[in-house]
């Protein structure tokens, strides 16, 4: 199979070698708008910030909030990154200013159709226009529901009355996708060569589709219609747009461009390491589970990804530390239930409470005794003596043992920086230079054929169609992961839900998932994350194990989250100053 990705630039210096004739024959400081449509090259740098603009990345109008920390995946090393409540009123969920490059968009749109060059190139351009202008909307549908469809140009010349157009309705802007999407399939290339490879094709635009439409499906079947349309889409076209994401998830799957990436793991023989294999995926560049990403390339554009969540000890604190929810989530092998059972039972190792989980569980989150950057993780909160005395000062040795500390280097301990929950994150840290390393270069995958596998099940089971099909989708999955193939009886939404869970851990599809299948008020309703404390039990000669689950302080200060019915949607009140026709969604 070969790879066909769309590798995003930030610096216009990556596509000097596209232009470069152009360039050398008029200084940049002086192209005119003119000069562009005259010239495919100086269209494509146009395209650029285009690309670059798609809300996806580390660190893309978020802050250092990660959306983990708003879903049931992780809770933050410092009290900051923790949101209890106003879901669609942080950051990341937040971002009309989308408005600004969809009318940039819209004039490529319009100009390169009068633009000197080949009737085909234009053709193309314009497809591309639509894809790119098809994930912007997206964006702003899965935030706020409906919005204002805006296809031309808009001037301003005194007349800001005409420019402030009203909502549309949901399902509106998600058949303005799917036009968008269709027509851009239609007229991109089946492929690119190596010089254009930072360009749509047809199946990035077919992952797009299967995407979109599932999420357009799952807002008919679980939401309410609300301010006549404007948020919320009829049950009736719930259907509809399954089979739409289930056609393109086909389209993809058929295409035999991507594959699940199996470097260090044969799901077929069952040899190699599975937990090094899904670890790799998110480090081994532009490999052939990859459809959509965004990259980054030291030095010229990098991120701090690393920095930021490397376990406490070996930096400053981690932004992202998994609860004990989503450690119970992955399964094990065999296929039972992943809850850990704890109570009353002393342990040699702490290999022995997580032996046989399902291999994702360690590539994705690092808990004690894990092996990080070549050390051993000393994560435990506190030593007992043989007479049951607790030791638990921070950075006080142990008094039968000066060379163990009573508290692990790396918590859990109650203030910042440290995780709280017993956990860190490992899922795409670079384990070769996240010791040191103050800047990073991960790129970000935005679509896998995961997930696309993933998306195809979940449709056909909620229409109740194409079910072998489906099982072998999530099977396929599964098989790669190294656990159990699920039988047909065993094919369910919760299932599905669950695989879905844990195999995009952390890629921030979770909180999205949340909202459109309507559970983010079941899941908080004044809850309290809950981790895992390790303890070590002195013997006289070495140490056991014994663990404590536990919710309140010191996780969140202690805080109950609560998901509000409002929270399904995000606060227009930013847009509404700018916009008079604009309505907010309820409770806002």
């Amino acid at each position: 199979m070969k790879s066909k990705k769309i590798v995003i630039f930030l610096s216009m210096i990556l596509l000097s070698g596209c232009i470069k004739d152009t360039l050398n024959r008029k200084p940049l400081n002086i192209i005119s708008d003119a000069d562009v449509w005259v010239s495919e090259d100086l269209i494509k740098s146009y395209m650029v910030p285009l690309y670059d603009a798609m809300p996806m990345g580390f660190f893309v109008d978020y802050g250092n909030i990660y959306s983990a920390n708003i879903a049931d995946e992780s809770s933050g090393g410092f009290s900051w990154y923790n949101i209890e409540s106003n879901y669609g009123n942080v950051s990341l969920t937040l971002n009309t200013d989308m408005y600004t490059w969809i009318r940039k968009v819209n004039y490529l749109i319009k100009r390169v159709q009068t633009a000197t060059i080949p009737e085909a190139s234009i053709k193309e351009f314009v497809a591309e226009g639509r894809f790119i202008r098809a994930f912007y909307y997206f964006d702003l549908v899965k935030k706020y529901g409906g919005m204002p469809i805006i296809q031309e140009v808009q001037v301003f010349n005194n007349n800001l009355d005409s420019l402030q157009v009203p909502r549309n309705t949901e399902a509106e802007v998600y058949d303005f996708i799917l036009n968008d999407l269709d027509a851009a399939i239609a007229d991109l290339p089946d492929s690119r060569d190596a010089s254009n490879s930072n360009r749509a094709t047809k199946m990035v635009a077919q992952a797009l589709k299967s995407r979109a439409m599932l999420y357009a499906g799952s807002i008919a079947k679980y939401g309410s219609v609300q301010l006549n349309g404007l948020i919320g889409i009829p049950a009736l076209k719930a259907n509809t747009y399954f089979t739409e994401s289930i056609n393109a998830s086909k389209a993809v799957m058929e295409s035999n461009e991507y594959g699940l990436y199996d470097k260090f793991y044969n799901p077929a023989s069952k040899t190699g390491d599975p937990v090094k294999n899904y670890t790799q995926i998110f480090v081994d560049k532009d490999n052939k589970e990859v459809i959509f990403q965004k990259t980054y390339s030291y030095p010229d554009k990098i991120h701090s990804y690393d920095a930021t969540n490397r376990p406490a000890w070996f930096s400053g604190g981690s932004g992202i530390c998994p609860v004990l929810d989503l450690v119970e989530a992955y399964e094990y092998i065999d296929g039972t239930p992943g809850t850990l059972n704890v109570d009353g039972k002393v342990f040699d190792s702490p290999d022995d409470l997580f032996r046989n989980k399902d291999p994702r569980f360690d590539a994705s989150i690092l808990r004690s005794g894990s092996i990080f950057a070549g050390d051993t993780m000393q994560i435990y909160r506190g030593i007992y003596d043989t007479d049951g005395t607790l030791y638990e000062s921070e950075q006080v040795p142990f008094p039968k043992d000066p060379s163990t500390l009573q508290v692990g280097i790396s918590g859990p301990y109650p203030r910042n920086g440290y995780s709280k929950t017993g956990f860190y994150i490992r899922k795409i840290l670079n384990m070769k230079s996240a010791r040191e390393a103050t800047w990073s270069d991960q790129n970000y995958i935005e679509i896998r054929y995961a997930e696309i596998l993933l998306n195809y099940t979940e449709a056909a089971l909620e229409m109740g169609t194409n079910l072998p099909q489906a099982l072998d989708a999530i099977n396929e999955v599964r098989n790669r992961a190294g656990i159990k193939l699920l039988t047909s009886g065993e094919l369910t939404i919760d299932r599905l839900r669950n695989e879905r869970r844990v195999e995009l851990a952390f890629e921030d599809k979770r909180f999205w998932d949340m909202r459109r299948w309507r559970i983010g008020r079941d899941l908080f309703k004044n809850t309290l994350m809950r981790g895992l404390w390790p303890y070590l039990k002195y013997t006289g000669s070495g140490y056991k194990y014994t663990f404590e689950k536990i919710s309140g302080y010191p996780i969140e200060e202690g805080l109950s989250r609560v998901f509000e019915e409002k929270d399904y949607y995000s606060n227009l009140s930013t847009y509404i100053s700018t916009d008079q026709n604009i309505i907010n969604n309820p409770g806002w």
